[in-house]
């Protein structure tokens, strides 16, 4: 029976090595994802940014080439009223040149609109720019760095992994099964019983139950934590 718990023993060793990694390196997946979609969601901003300026400044073309339509309307309508003689005509020439102008004022008001917010736009682009490049670029260069500790903890975990299945190949099946049904509950599995008391869960055993533990002669688990007991000097081993 001891030199199957010696050999339960090194698995469990394994077994630690790789809870303590997943330990370690659990959340390196979640962090290089949060940092990702703060780098989108800034790039995201910025090319909403980019587009909005964009349809401001094909705005303001479309304006200026209004104006300039109305202009040249206006032009004509004032060189016609020099060779009209009729008042009736006169005057209705004369107002359809008044409603231009207005249309000219209107279109020449949300052309300043649409400046200032462009103006407006542009500089909050460059902040925004700025921003990125000062704050947002490195984080770019922490990513590279946690995904390299992650591909280091997954090579690691894997050769662990690689090693663990070769052991369990050997190791006595049932003993192996009660075993991985209390890994559910992370390792140790094995522990020692210091006195008349478990290690794990630092409560007391009955007398009866220590003694079986001290003759080695089956698996003793503690009836508090289930976890699988053994005499405090033979951990070493």
């Amino acid at each position: 029976m001891q030199d199957k718990i010696n050999q339960f023993l090194k698995l469990q060793e394994i077994d630690i090595e790789i809870a303590e990694f997943e330990k370690s390196f659990e959340d390196l997946p979640k962090e290089i994802s949060s940092l990702e979609k703060k780098i989108d969601f800034e790039n995201i901003k910025i090319s909403n940014l980019k587009e909005k300026i964009n349809e401001l400044e094909k705005e303001m073309k479309n304006y200026n080439n209004e104006i300039d339509s109305i202009d040249n309307k206006i032009s004509e309508q004032e060189e016609k009223l020099f060779s009209i003689n009729s008042t009736k005509e006169f005057e209705a020439l004369q107002k359809e040149t008044g409603d231009l102008k207005r249309l000219k004022l209107e279109i020449e008001d949300s052309q300043i609109k649409a400046m200032e917010s462009a103006d407006s736009s542009k500089k909050a682009l460059a902040e925004m720019e700025e921003f990125f490049t000062n704050d947002i670029e490195p984080l770019k260069n922490q990513i590279e760095t946690l995904k390299s500790k992650l591909k280091e903890y997954t090579d690691k975990k894997s050769k662990l992994s690689i090693e663990r299945d070769s052991k369990t190949k050997s190791l006595d099946q049932d003993f192996l099964t009660k075993y991985e049904s209390l890994m559910v509950d992370n390792p140790p599995v094995i522990v020692p019983a210091i006195g008349e008391t478990c290690s794990y869960c630092c409560l007391t055993i009955p007398p009866q139950t220590y003694i079986k533990v001290l003759q080695k002669t089956e698996i003793i688990n503690c009836p508090h934590c289930r976890k699988i007991l053994i005499p405090e000097e033979n951990l070493n081993e």
